[in-house]
């Protein structure tokens, strides 16, 4: 893939994040370039879905640090409500040069991004949005996924963050592994094969169905990302309980930008972008602790009692998740991707971004 740098954007945004440090984390501004970025007029459209929340202040954040430093030269256009195309279809939007830039989850095509779908294995060890960005950062710059992307007119930009899934329910609290033995649990994918492990019965239902199941009696809990998915569909009116920093893992989606659009930038516009990007992690980290800190006082004021994860219970989700693992691995290796090694980038990246490692 040509290009006028010599990494690709999501290599050069894993530099620039390392740089920034705990900053990002906790969300703190950096200080601004003394001077503007000269350069043509240019427009894209972005294709997004829903409304503005939180899943999209890092393409928000995006958007505004390249109209700053190019005085509105360099705008993305982003278009909520699915209005260019619907989510399911954005990553042909891009193959046809129907729009610049999307976001993209690959889940809802794992056949067309087969080695992206490693970034949403079930129970990966990526606490915190630190350990995600680190990970999925190398994760994206590796040449096979690159190339996994390039088939479709693409080049990843950087991950739209998503928090970590937790369990909230209904009921006496599951505190010991023997307390999940018959629950009725609403999960799907790599989290359904976490609940199974620990004896609760899956099932998948749509969002807007799941309030009224909870509320009947015909779930007892829901896996969803925590804590704001929880707050937006008003589970946590019904709830009891919910576990505590169990990480279950999370669907990763990525920003990324057609590769014509690309290619046609001009190099400063291009450094522009991977200097926004751990700019844009900032606005979106900023945005979940803001959601999270009054979703928190909620939870706190209806007293819902907190599940730590016990050794007993760590261990049963671990032997259920490893065989995925493997799975996935094998699945890659058998479609001429080198999957060991990028599995190996997933877990190598997490530690990385763990503190005192």
């Amino acid at each position: 893939m040509t290009r006028d740098t010599t990494l690709a954007p999501a290599g050069l945004a894993l530099m620039a994040a390392a740089a920034m440090g705990t900053a990002l984390a906790a969300g703190l501004p950096s200080a601004a370039q003394a001077a503007e970025v000269e350069g043509p007029k240019v427009r894209w459209l972005v294709s997004l879905w829903g409304a503005r929340r939180g899943f999209t202040e890092g393409v928000e954040g995006l958007k505004d640090y390249l109209a700053e430093k190019t005085d509105g030269r360099f705008e993305l256009s982003l278009e909520y409500g699915g209005v260019l195309s619907d989510p399911k279809e954005n990553i042909d939007g891009l193959q046809l040069g129907a729009f610049e830039a999307a976001t993209i989850c690959p889940y809802y095509h794992p056949e067309k991004t087969p080695a992206s779908m490693g970034m949403s294995l079930a129970f990966l060890p990526l606490p915190d949005f630190a350990a995600q960005i680190r990970a999925y950062d190398a994760f994206l710059a590796h040449p096979a996924v690159q190339g996994e992307w390039a088939k479709w007119n693409a080049v990843p930009l950087m991950s739209a963050l998503m928090p970590n899934y937790e369990v909230m329910g209904r009921g006496e609290a599951p505190v010991a592994a023997a307390d999940w033995d018959g629950l009725r649990v609403n999960a799907s994918a790599g989290h359904a094969v976490l609940m199974e492990a620990l004896g609760a019965v899956p099932s998948t239902m749509p969002a807007p169905d799941l309030y009224t199941s909870l509320e009947r009696g015909v779930i007892d809990g829901i896996v969803y990302p925590y804590t704001y998915a929880f707050v937006a569909y008003r589970f946590h009116e019904l709830s009891d309980w919910v576990t505590d920093s169990w990480n279950l893992g999370t669907i990763q989606c990525t920003v990324a930008a057609g590769k014509d659009a690309w290619e046609a930038l001009p190099g400063q516009y291009k450094a522009l972008m991977a200097e926004a990007i751990p700019e844009a992690y900032a606005r979106q980290i900023a945005a979940y602790a803001e959601i999270d800190a009054a979703n928190e006082a909620l939870f706190e004021e209806q007293d819902l009692a907190r599940i730590p994860i016990t050794p007993e219970i760590r261990a049963g989700l671990d032997a259920a998740a490893q065989p995925s693992w493997q799975a996935w691995i094998d699945d890659m290796t058998g479609r001429g991707y080198p999957g060991q090694e990028l599995f190996d980038i997933l877990v190598a990246g997490a530690a990385d971004a763990q503190p005192g490692q």
